[in-house]
């Protein structure tokens, strides 16, 4: 009777995860820089959520055609038009980057909270402190 060959250990899931984590870090740097962007245009998070809309339904070559006239503003068009051209150079698809554009929308809401709030704490402090 032979011995059974031995088997060669099952592949290591460390490269993968790492390559994931790589990922997601590199997702939310754009996010957070395109949500930094688009708040200092001046376009508010319902707008990046429309057109994360139309990206999943027409797709993100149409979006991309209309350019930077797709927003009313010309200079928050311009920012949009670019994020949405690097997600082409990407080579990421509609679903992935309307969701990529969510997450933007979800940013720029958490951070417009923050600075409501910071404002308004302010303004408080502010009203106590005079006699």
């Amino acid at each position: 009777m032979t011995a059974p060959t031995p088997q060669a250990p099952p592949p290591t899931v460390v490269p993968s995860d790492r390559r994931d984590a790589s990922e997601r870090a590199a997702t939310g740097a754009r996010v957070a820089s395109l949500a930094a962007e688009l708040r200092g245009a001046g376009v508010p998070a319902g707008v990046t959520e429309q057109v994360a809309s139309v990206v999943r339904t027409a797709g993100l070559d149409a979006v991309i055609d209309l350019g930077a006239g797709m927003l009313t503003d010309e200079q928050a068009g311009v920012v949009l038009l670019d994020a949405l051209l690097d997600a082409r150079r990407r080579g990421v698809g509609s679903a992935e980057t309307a969701a990529e554009l969510r997450a933007v929308a979800r940013l720029q809401t958490v951070v417009r909270q923050l600075l409501s709030g910071l404002a308004m704490t302010t303004r408080t402090a502010g009203v106590g402190d005079r006699s």
